[in-house]
């Protein structure tokens, strides 16, 4: 399942409904009873009939398993499954013996595994059973029950073991609901309407069966051979047409792309929890979360595109997930990209690369399985798509959407891990690719890039000027293929852009100039992967919260009320982050020169000594209030966080709350703020006002060869968009 963390999403997480459902547990149970994938069709295939009493919280399943002959191992055709233990089956066709003791996760969730013999293959049987289903066991943050069926809806996947799960390989099902009047039941598949519930047909294979179900509203459209709906607690037509509108356009556009749409349908659906779930042909967004107008040109495109990635193309884990990164990099980036802010999303990747992965907490890429904390997001998303957007430059755009059609059509409903892509392209490009070299993925790290070197002279005819331009990596270790960009700014107004290629420490690229060069920059547009250096990083959120330590420091005169909330924000965070110091301003001595400090409070004792580095353009702290941009605000009225713009020291963060429910707020919401570099918000909503970036002072990979420098370069518009026939629209 995708998932990504409410209320508040930045990316969508683990996109693709795995073999284990998300549970870890049942990894190494489903490998144990596993099966051999059929060479061919068919599946295995189940037809479920099944009866919700969601008053009494019980499930009545008939289930009728048809065995394909590939299935079994040996001669005595032999079969192994797994079932919920509060399910006691009665079979039909096969004689089965259950293995003793039930296997128990130790938090609620217990399933016995069974082995089933059958006369001859293929065989149809038949598994009756029936009973409830164990709760107690949460998903994460948000807190939504592993299992949930009762009188408020359902939702069952296979982490509840609510069917039979006969090892890993992929099967087709039909799954036939009959639900309370008012009910309406959403699963993979095509749709059939029936009297009393809904049929669901999944014909192409599947990893698992979801059963979602409840009084939901539905709303529904046409699009060619698909359907796109919408399934809303409560009956809202403006919040479904929103939806509508944009689904349509975004199967279209990736269709044309990478090759058609592989599901009948597509469906938004609301639940009561705060989740980002990406299902094969339906996500499951939490109330608020779908009713965040980001959402639309954000985390939606992205749980579409899963469709593709990782619920299309599944992903072997054990050569890497290349899913999150390639979904990634063609949802979030290109309608980034789409709106010009290509590089400043890019830039926002490698910074949050450099807070949170770097210094020896990063992995290698083939070792993310899926995001447990910040710094294996950044590797697996961060990292990876910056991979693919070099995989495009060294390809062009034509080449890689040829990588892109060629992928999907070949390992279409077939697992694939690194290896599989980067054969792909090298078929398609006739040649090694530099960008899926081994080196970037079996080893953690990332290149370190200076400008070394920029000399001019003469050149070869009068009139004409000799550039030499001398870039190295200075990372320990081993050495990155690299395309650099060189962008040359002339002092007659244009702009000349090279590459300059990197197979050792260091490489020289020459260049005869018919006007003078005025400025050099090496990479301005951030299209590497590399760690940025600290003054290529404006002052950010992130900073503080990815520092090797970073201190909370709250203040002793504050009143109670407020002072426990303060208390409780630092607990968060130290249940958030591995790196929270938690002391007194009473009990501080000094500030640390090595660690990120937050100085939490107006009443702050050491907010007088720090006021000072709080100045910036644009930006002050008062004793009764704040001045942001060109206003002046009034500290009991509204709050800010304000940082330190200096980058060549600890990072410094001031947070003003001056009310207890202001600082619980906070403490949810700006672990969502990272990229930020100075916030204000109204004290009594938490209403998002400013969010601005910091300035940054000039790169150490630009050089100024002349008087006056002309500023950075303007980067060309190039837009991956711009080569599919389908355009996306942002209304």
């Amino acid at each position: 399942m995708c998932r990504f963390p409410g209320p508040v999403i930045a990316a969508a997480d683990t996109c693709k409904p795995n073999p284990i459902g998300g549970v870890a547990w049942l990894f190494g149970l489903l490998l144990w009873c596993a099966v051999p994938a059929a060479s061919a069709d068919p599946l295995l295939h189940h037809d479920l009939q099944v009866h919700v009493d969601a008053a009494a919280g019980r499930l009545e399943v008939v289930d009728r398993v048809r065995i394909p002959a590939q299935a079994a191992t040996g001669d005595r055709h032999e079969l192994r499954f797994i079932l919920a233990d509060t399910f006691e089956p009665r079979v039909e066709g096969a004689v089965v013996r259950p293995l003793d003791p039930p296997l128990d996760h130790g938090a609620g969730a217990r399933f016995r595994a069974y082995r089933l013999t059958v006369a001859q293959l293929p065989a149809e049987i038949t598994l009756r059973y029936a009973g409830a289903l164990p709760d107690g066991l949460t998903r994460g943050e948000h807190g939504m029950p592993t299992a949930v069926l009762g009188p408020d809806g359902v939702f069952l996947d296979n982490a509840s073991v609510w069917y039979p799960r006969f090892g890993a390989a992929p099967f087709t099902f039909r799954l036939t609901v009959d639900l309370p009047d008012g009910w309406t039941a959403i699963s993979q598949g095509a749709r059939t309407p029936r009297e009393h519930g809904v049929r669901w047909e999944a014909q192409t294979p599947q990893e698992d069966i979801y059963l979602l179900a409840g009084p939901y509203h539905r709303y529904a459209e046409s699009q060619g051979a698909h359907q796109l709906e919408v399934y809303l607690l409560q009956d809202d037509p403006q919040l479904a047409a929103r939806y509508l509108q944009v689904l349509g356009q975004y199967l279209d556009f990736y269709g044309a792309l990478i090759g058609d749409y592989p599901y009948p349908k597509f469906a938004v659906v609301e639940n009561r929890w705060q989740t980002g779930y990406g299902m094969p042909s339906f996500t499951l967004l939490g109330s608020r979360v779908l009713r965040l107008p980001f959402i639309l040109h954000s985390s939606l495109p992205h749980e579409v595109l899963h469709n593709w990635w990782g619920n299309g193309v599944y992903v072997d884990l054990a050569g890497g997930n290349w899913s999150e990164g390639l979904t990634a990099y063609l949802a979030d980036h290109l309608i980034k990209e789409a709106q010009g802010r290509g590089a400043e999303y890019r830039r926002r990747s490698l910074e949050r690369y450099a807070d949170f992965a770097a210094a020896g907490r990063d992995l290698a890429l083939r070792a993310f399985r899926s995001r447990h904390d910040d710094a294996s997001q950044a590797v697996g998303y961060g990292k990876s798509l910056m991979l693919f957007h070099m995989l495009r430059r060294e390809l062009g755009d034509a080449g890689f959407i040829a990588v892109l059609r060629e992928f999907w059509q070949r390992y279409r409903f077939r697992e694939a891990g690194f290896d599989q892509l980067r054969a792909v392209a090298q078929e398609v490009a006739e040649k090694p690719v530099q960008a899926l070299a081994p080196v970037w993925l079996e080893r953690p790290g990332a290149p370190v890039l200076r400008l070394d070197a920029v000399q001019v002279s003469q050149g070869p005819v009068a009139g004409t000027y000799a550039l030499t331009v001398t870039a190295r990596q200075t990372q320990q270790g081993a050495v990155y293929p690299l395309r650099v960009p060189v962008v040359v700014q002339l002092a007659d107004g244009r702009t000349l852009r090279r590459d300059l290629s990197m197979s050792g420490r260091s490489a020289t690229l020459e260049m005869t100039l018919e006007a003078r060069p005025a400025r050099v920059d090496l990479d301005p547009d951030f299209d590497l992967f590399r760690l940025l250096g600290p003054n290529e990083r404006p002052a950010t959120l992130a900073r503080l919260f990815g520092a090797t330590q970073q201190w909370l420091v709250l203040p002793s005169d504050a009143p109670a009320g407020l002072r426990q909330a303060w208390e409780q924000l630092a607990t968060a965070w130290a249940g958030r982050y591995d790196n929270v110091k938690v002391v007194t301003d009473r009990d501080l001595q000094r500030l640390p020169d090595d660690a990120a400090v937050w100085l939490l409070g107006l009443d702050n004792r050491w907010l007088p000594r720090v006021r000072d580095r709080l100045r910036a353009p644009g930006q002050s702290l008062a004793d009764d209030g704040f001045h942001v941009g060109d206003k002046v605000y009034d500290g009991a009225e509204y709050l800010a966080v304000l940082l330190d713009p200096e980058t060549g020291r600890s990072p410094l963060g001031v947070i003003t709350a001056n009310g207890p429910e202001q600082v619980l707020g906070l403490a949810r919401k700006l672990p969502h703020y990272g990229s930020a570099g100075r916030l204000v918000f109204r004290a009594g909503t938490l209403e998002n006002l400013v969010r601005d970036d910091l300035p940054l002072t000039q790169s150490p990979l630009a050089r100024v060869l002349g008087a006056d420098d002309p500023g950075p370069p303007v980067m060309p518009t190039d837009r991956l968009v711009d080569r599919v026939p389908v355009p996306l629209r942002f209304e």
